[in-house]
C-alpha cells in the first residue's frame, strides 16, 4: 500500500517544476525529461536577459511569466488526467493450501 503514488503531489510537482511529476509517477519519463530539460532553457534564458537588458526588457518578461503560468497550469492538469493509468492496488485474500503428503506403503 506505500508503494501507491499521490497524483495531487505529482501535479504540484509538474506545476512548480516542469516534467517533475511525471518522473514521480514513473509515467511518461522521456516526455518529463524533455520537459525539465526545456524548463532549465528557459529559466537561464530569462536570467540572460534580465541581466542584460534592464526595465526595457519587462513588458516581454510579463509575457513569457504569462505564458509559463499557463504551461504549469497545463502539465499539472495533465498529471491530473493521468489518474485513470496509475494501476489500482487490490488487496487478494491468500486461501491456505494444505498438501497432504501421499502415504506410500510397500508392495509385497
Amino acid at each position: 500500500m506505500k508503494n501507491e503514488k499521490n497524483i495531487w503531489i505529482a501535479a504540484i510537482l509538474n506545476f512548480i517544476v516542469w516534467g517533475s511529476g511525471y518522473y514521480y509517477l514513473k509515467k511518461h519519463v522521456f516526455k518529463g525529461i524533455v520537459l525539465f530539460l526545456l524548463y532549465i532553457l528557459i529559466w537561464n534564458l530569462s536570467m540572460i536577459f534580465i541581466s542584460t537588458y534592464s526595465i526595457l526588457i519587462l513588458p516581454i518578461m510579463f509575457w513569457a511569466i504569462f505564458w509559463y503560468i499557463l504551461c504549469s497550469i497545463f502539465f499539472a492538469y495533465d498529471t491530473l488526467k493521468m489518474k485513470s493509468e496509475l494501476p489500482k492496488i487490490k488487496i487478494k485474500k491468500v486461501k491456505k493450501v494444505v498438501r497432504r503428503s501421499k502415504i506410500r506403503t510397500r508392495k509385497k
